[in-house]
């Protein structure tokens, strides 16, 4: 039985296919094959869409080694936890969490939150989530349990659902509520959350559109959807064609426009839907750039990462929807979905956008 199906039209908006980037190879984990894309024919969507059948145990097999193994960073010493406590800060500062910092911390803090990369750092970390004690969240694809553990230290009950046996087993060693399976198949009650949150999860996901219907029947009224995910309108989409790193085939099903994925928000029924690109898609860019040059990408972040994520930062400000990286931050019911003060929010297309803080 097939887990995912080769699309006959686009899955987002209904219209016809037309060729994508075609014999891509998986230069990252190394899963055999060549594989093949398509594009929705529709200007006003554009995704992009994995162009084979696969079964489920097919799927399972492409994770074999993938990233999300590794363990999360918990504690700081030295500079990296000034860094940490400064970030933190800017939560106090941008998103109303307590508590607020001392000495240099809060000072380092407060120069850092003049700065839009280390603003959307800082926020990311969070999902863009305003302060709400007592909140419950959800996290879909929770990996390496890392942003669960940010979401913790700053007050929230944290719930996780993955897929992957080793993902869950990690969590649960850290205490985590963790369950196995599937989001859309019904795991949580309606109305148990106040936010439901992934990162770079809705790319992997076989129907998205019930993924996006599930998330809205679990929130509770006035919560919060958060999804980061890559932007196959970028720069650099564009630019590397079947050597665009957000490709990452064949673990990528559905690879979203931020008119492709307000589209299905809005359709899953959100009141309010805002796309926004981050400042936070410089590795993305970085390992594009090096598959165009036929090498293979850098397995993790380092200094050269940094000039990519300034690159990536002045782009989100002068360009904001031809960023590596989108969020989409979407409202059930009674509240408006906002960007954080000084990001960019991207409406249907990159055209629309406005600026409010998310307060």
């Amino acid at each position: 039985m097939l887990a995912y199906a080769k699309p006959t039209c686009c899955i987002v908006c209904g219209t016809s296919l037309g060729p994508g980037p075609r014999g891509v190879e998986d230069k990252v984990y190394g899963v055999s094959g060549h594989w093949n894309l398509v594009r929705c024919q529709n200007a006003d969507c554009g995704a992009l869409l994995l162009d084979h059948d696969l079964t489920a145990a097919e799927i399972a097999s492409f994770y074999a080694s993938y990233s999300t193994h590794a363990p999360p960073v918990l504690a700081a010493t030295g500079v990296k936890y000034l860094y940490r406590l400064a970030l933190q800060q800017i939560w106090h500062d941008r998103l109303g969490y307590p508590p607020e910092q001392a000495g240099p911390a809060r000072i380092l803090g407060r120069l850092l939150g003049l700065v839009p990369y280390f603003r959307a750092e800082a926020a990311s970390r969070l999902f863009w989530l305003p302060h709400k004690p007592g909140g419950t969240v959800i996290e879909i694809g929770f990996g390496n349990s890392q942003g669960m553990a940010f979401l913790r230290e700053a007050g929230w009950q944290v719930r996780g659902v993955e897929f992957d046996a080793v993902c869950i087993s990690s969590a649960k060693a850290l205490g985590f509520e963790a369950v196995q399976g599937d989001f859309a198949s019904g795991l949580f009650d309606e109305g148990s959350a106040d936010a439901v949150v992934a990162s770079h999860a809705i790319e992997h996901v076989p129907d998205p559109g019930a993924f996006m219907a599930e998330a809205h029947r679990v929130l509770r009224p006035g919560g919060y959807l958060v999804l980061r995910t890559p932007n196959a309108a970028s720069r650099d989409a564009r630019r590397s064609g079947a050597a665009w790193r957000g490709l990452e085939v064949p673990r990528h099903l559905t690879i979203h426009t931020p008119a492709s994925l307000a589209a299905l928000a809005r359709h899953a029924g959100f009141d309010s839907v805002k796309v926004l690109g981050t400042p936070l898609g410089g590795f993305i860019a970085q390992q594009s750039a090096e598959l165009r040059q036929g090498q293979k990408p850098s397995p993790v972040q380092g200094r050269k990462t940094l000039l990519y994520n300034l690159a990536e930062a002045l782009r989100a400000v002068v360009s904001n929807g031809s960023c590596d990286e989108i969020v989409l931050i979407a409202a059930k019911g009674k509240c408006t979905a906002t960007a954080p003060a000084g990001q960019t929010m991207l409406a249907t297309s990159p055209q629309l956008a406005e600026a409010r803080p998310l307060r």
